[in-house]
Parts: structure tokens; sequence; C-alpha cells
């Protein structure tokens, strides 16, 4: 792909890096030399050391290959949130259809990824929407039969999770910490996680689950957030705020939610701010 090697090139030359320190001991200069004119192509594990050479991640490269377009599913989540902010729910509705008619069609699998995509934010936006019998079969089907959950898998798990039930999404947690392992290290991987555990934690205190709230709390902690991730502490305190409440100690509950949530009036976060207040009455009310 001749794309591939001019950027290559340009990533190289702007950072003032010559052929032969790009090549390394991965390749020769000439064989670097005809990938970056068009050329040839070379083979991947060539190209990871020349990368590497050049300061340059895989993901940044294959960003700019893509013409610095983020990945379909990204695109999904644009299209989603287009919609939202209009709160034009019968689009979000149309696009499910649209997307459960074409894997229909071509049994597509990710068409109906999508499909169950759209119908999750329309059951967070108080429509009433349930997962149908074939859906969870596909789900289950899908997620249990890949051995390594990368990002796609987490993403999948992290925008579908609202659709479940707690029972399900407990069981399918336990199953992801068994199948990250080859990238848990990675931040990208660590943030789909921690949302995942979060989002877990917040379905068990709101059933009153001590026991799951306490798997879930357990397994925040044993990968607790770095202080560069400050917003996802906050959350967790709130979480924790309403885990502690469920457990008896209202007071202390109470202040953990509300500090949290004043601090994220403060530091401009007022969607999310909003968003658990709201949250945080309705589920104390629940509690009473």
């Amino acid at each position: 792909m001749v794309e591939m090697g001019q950027i290559f090139k340009e990533l190289r030359t702007a950072r003032k890096i010559s052929l032969k320190e790009a090549a390394g001991q991965a390749l020769s200069y000439s064989m670097l030399s005809k990938f970056e004119n068009g050329d040839s192509d070379i083979t991947i594990s060539k190209l990871l050391p020349a990368l590497d050479n050049i300061h340059t991640d895989l993901a940044e490269f294959a960003y700019l290959v893509r013409g610095f377009q983020p990945s379909q599913r990204h695109l999904l989540k644009q299209e989603i949130w287009r919609a939202l902010e209009k709160k034009d729910f019968a689009y979000l509705q149309k696009g499910y259809e649209r997307e459960k008619a074409t894997y229909q069609e071509t049994g597509q699998e990710a068409n109906l990824l999508n499909a169950l995509t759209f119908k999750t934010y329309l059951a967070t936006n108080s429509v009433s929407v349930e997962l149908t019998e074939d859906e969870q079969a596909f789900l289950y089907d899908y997620l249990f039969r890949v051995d390594i959950w990368g990002e796609y898998e987490l993403a999948i798990f992290t925008d579908i999770s609202p659709l479940l039930p707690l029972e399900s999404y407990f069981r399918y947690t336990r199953e992801m910490l068994q199948r990250i392992d080859f990238f848990e290290g990675l931040n990208s991987h660590r943030n789909a996680i921690h949302t995942i555990l979060l989002n877990g934690l917040f379905k068990a205190v709101e059933q009153k689950d001590l026991i799951k709230a306490a798997y879930f709390d357990k397994q925040i902690k044993i990968r607790f957030f770095e202080e560069n991730e400050a917003y996802l502490r906050l959350i967790y305190r709130i979480a924790d705020g309403h885990h502690t409440y469920l457990r008896g100690e209202k007071e202390a509950g109470r202040e953990k939610i509300r500090s949290s949530i004043e601090i994220l009036r403060l530091l401009g976060c007022r969607s999310s701010a909003d968003y658990y207040q709201e949250n945080f009455a309705d589920v104390l009310k629940a509690f009473e």
C-alpha cells in the first residue's frame, strides 16, 4: 500500500531520523527506502521494529493510514451521540431496525452488534426496550467464543451492558476478567475494564445485592485508578457512597456522594454531576 510508505516517511523525516536509523537491525536500508517510495511492501514483523525506531505507536500509524478517520465503531457512537443531543429517540429506533434488518440480510455479526448498541442507548434514556431471546443467545455465543478479549470485545460489552440483568452482567464480568490478561496493561483496556467494574458496582448496589457489590468493589480496588484518572476515582467514590449507604452507614454514604458531585461541578463536569445527582436521589428514595 503506497500510502503506508509515504506516511512512514513523513513521520520519519518529521522527527529528523535517517533511513539507516529507522531501518535498524530489522531490515535493510534499501528495503525501507523501497517501502517509503511505494515500490514494495514490508511484513508486519519488520514494520513494528521500524515504527519503534521512529518513535511511533502502531495505533498512531494505523490512525494516519486510515486518513485520520476513527474506527467504524467510533463513527457509530458519534452518530448515536448526535441523536442523543437532539433527544431524537426515533432516530435511534430506526438505527436499531436498520442494522437488525441488514444483519438478517447479510448475516454480518457487526450489524447485529450495532443494532444492540442502538437499543442500549434507547434503554438508558428511559425507552422501554429489552434484549430478545435471540439477541441474548447471540451475545452470549459471541462473547464466550472469544478466548482473548481485546479493545473491541470490551467496547461491545461496555456498550451493551445496560441491557443485561445483574446476574448476566456478573457472569460476563467474571468471564471477562479471565480473558483480558494479555492486554490488561494497556491504558485503553484499563479504562474499559474500570468502566465495566464501575457499572457492575452501580448495578449491584441499585439492586441491593451486597455479595455482588462486594465482588465488584474488590476487583476495582485490585486495579485501583492512577492519580491521573481522577474522574474515574470520583465516579468510584459515588458508587462506593451507594455501597456504603446500602451497608447501613447512611450518613457516610451520603457525604461521599454529595462531596464527589460537588467536585464534578467545580471541575465543570456538569452533565456528569447532574446525572449522578439525579441518580443519587432516585437510589436514596428506593432505599428508604
